[in-house]
């Protein structure tokens, strides 16, 4: 036999049910009895004084009083009559009370012990536990968040595991390059000549520069990342960056341009943060600009905001498919996967560009469109001086 646990919310609210209808079955019932009770002896005497009034000088006074004496047999008889009916009808409605209260408590525990079931499913691991939602309650509402929830936990946990996964491979290969070359000038296979120096050094540099940017990323992400804020001339910074930029451009046979206004406002930010915002901007374009191409960086204050410079940086490149727009920020996400490794990217440097805008209180977005090239935008606030009263 199962044993009924008085701490369970189900028999909290039945219990509830059932002591509500009784005591309210027993007031009722006891006000009702005192009630009519009372009426049906005022009743009886008004009923007797007024006999009394219209007999003839008492002649039938003696026989009539006996007669008309309150709570006779018969009196008796209807007020036991009207008593019974009461506690029926009393016991009728708390029956009701206590089936319709049963019915609604299984309404309201049900939904629960299925949230409580899927939720023990989900400790184990089991994130594709989903409840129905049959109500638009606060019950329906909470299997609503719940199921948004788990939803939002299997994503993260899929992503979880690619980027995994996109981390080891990203590692693996460098480090194959690497231990291949030093195994074979170990072993005296090759020499160790300048080229194949440079080689393992360019390997080791791609090994550093993921390994720091996967430490940016996590910085950012974790909400750790230190900003040294402080009034900036963003157009020097794009004219330094662009120039660092130039010969990778040309060897690639695209034209770099920046078109800057006489006056740009300065902007509150980290100087060497933005200007890894707009290398990482800078090197997904000449990655995806074909020869011939051109990338034209500009800035201005923003004609949404005034609280806001835009900086935008264009290319005439391959652009990008509709599809693949609501993901271009997301880690290890690439529109070719095919050119990864032969680009160099390892598919992060647009989720650095997020992390650190979003870090200084700017957005950023693209506008793209297959065949036609993209463009990058990202806002950042401005500096104001304090005004001095």
């Amino acid at each position: 036999m199962k044993k009924l646990h008085f701490n369970r919310l189900g028999v909290k609210l039945s219990l509830a049910f059932l002591g509500v209808a009784v005591v309210a079955v027993a007031l009722v019932a006891y006000l009702m009895n005192t009630f009519t009770s009372q009426q049906f002896l005022s009743y009886l005497g008004h009923s007797q004084a007024m006999q009394q009034m219209m007999g003839a000088g008492g002649m039938m006074g003696g026989s009539m009083g006996d007669m008309l004496a309150p709570f006779g047999r018969a009196e008796q008889d209807f007020l036991e009559a009207i008593n019974r009916s009461l506690w029926l009808a009393g016991l009728i409605a708390g029956a009701a009370a206590i089936l319709i209260g049963v019915i609604i408590t299984r309404q309201i525990v049900a939904p629960l012990q299925r949230l409580t079931r899927a939720a023990q499913q989900i400790a184990t691991g089991d994130l594709s536990q989903r409840v129905p939602v049959e109500s638009r309650d606060e019950t329906g509402e909470l299997a609503a968040s719940f199921n948004t929830m788990t939803e939002a936990l299997a994503k993260n946990e899929e992503l979880r595991r690619h980027m995994v996964a996109d981390i080891a491979h990203e590692l693996r290969t460098p480090l194959t390059v690497l231990q291949g070359n030093l195994e074979a000038m170990r072993d005296g296979v090759i020499k160790p000549t300048s080229q194949q120096l440079d080689s393992l050094h360019h390997e080791a540099q791609s090994l550093s520069r993921l390994v720091d940017d996967l430490g940016t990323l996590s910085l950012a992400e974790a909400g750790q990342l230190k900003l040294h804020l402080q009034a900036v001339d963003v157009s020097g910074i794009i004219r330094r960056v662009a120039t660092g930029m130039e010969n990778q451009a040309q060897q690639g046979r695209v034209s770099l341009e920046v078109s800057l206004p006489d006056s740009l406002p300065l902007a509150t930010a980290d100087a060497d943060r933005v200007a890894q915002v707009l290398l990482n901007l800078l090197n997904n374009a000449l990655r995806h600009t074909p020869a011939g191409g051109s990338i034209r960086i500009s800035a201005q204050p923003s004609p949404q905001s005034g609280k806001y410079l835009l900086v935008s940086v264009a290319d005439t490149g391959q652009g990008i498919p509709a599809q693949d727009l609501p993901y271009i920020f997301e880690r290890f996400y690439r529109v070719d996967r095919s050119r990864a490794r032969s680009t160099g990217g390892a598919g992060i440097g647009l989720t650095i560009v997020k992390q650190l805008v979003e870090a200084h209180g700017g957005r950023v977005w693209v506008e793209s469109e297959t065949g036609k090239g993209s463009k990058f935008y990202f806002t950042l606030p401005r500096y104001y001086t304090a005004r001095r009263l």
